[in-house]
């Protein structure tokens, strides 16, 4: 979903999958109700692509689930620096392919660019708190913060999550969020450093 500011190998910012630690989700009764719907949504759901710009850097989040749960996930961005992509899979480290390298090196989990989101359920964010939800403009909306950094999920009426938004570095980011047919392919990080 949403969260912290990343520094992506082009030197632009762009929100990211990842955030500090990996705790459930907690806040408001009635919108943690609401994420529990939401969960339920992506029960038989293998995949979902989220996607967005900032500024001058163009950026695709793919996520492989398993029973809703997010097992596998790959991050690609464009900008004028070239192109920056990170990808992980579960109980591996995630491993980043930065504009230029020939290479795929393995960051530390200490890396901001880790993503430490395997294994929570779409689209959940390690230390995530959510907030009461709200209708508007014929949608549910589910307010929730993680590492600080306000966000929206705007959900249909089937409790799938149809955009995010977040506020992060003074920015207003809006993403989009398909819901995939079959389990999406994720770029195999070969060759290594």
């Amino acid at each position: 979903m949403v969260s912290v500011l990343t520094r992506i190998g082009t030197g632009v910012a762009a929100t990211a999958l990842v955030s500090s630690s990996a705790a459930a989700a907690t806040g408001d009764r009635a919108g943690l109700a609401l994420l529990d719907r939401v969960h339920r949504a992506y029960a038989r759901v293998p995949g979902v692509s989220v996607s967005g710009q900032a500024g001058q850097l163009g950026f695709r989040w793919t996520l492989v689930l398993d029973a809703g749960i997010t097992v596998g996930e790959q991050f690609v961005a464009e900008g004028p620096g070239g192109v920056s992509q990170l990808v992980v899979r579960r109980g591996g480290p995630t491993y980043a392919r930065d504009p230029g390298s020939s290479c795929w090196r393995a960051l530390r989990r200490s890396d901001q660019r880790s993503f430490d989101n395997i294994g929570l359920p779409f689209p959940d964010q390690a230390g995530m708190r959510v907030e009461a939800p709200r209708a508007a403009a014929g949608m549910r909306v589910l307010p929730v913060v993680v590492a600080g950094d306000p966000g929206t999920f705007s959900l249909d009426g089937s409790s799938r999550v149809r955009s995010i938004t977040v506020v992060a570095g003074g920015r207003r980011i809006f993403e989009r969020v398909a819901t995939l047919r079959s389990a999406p392919a994720l770029t195999s990080p070969d060759p290594r450093c």
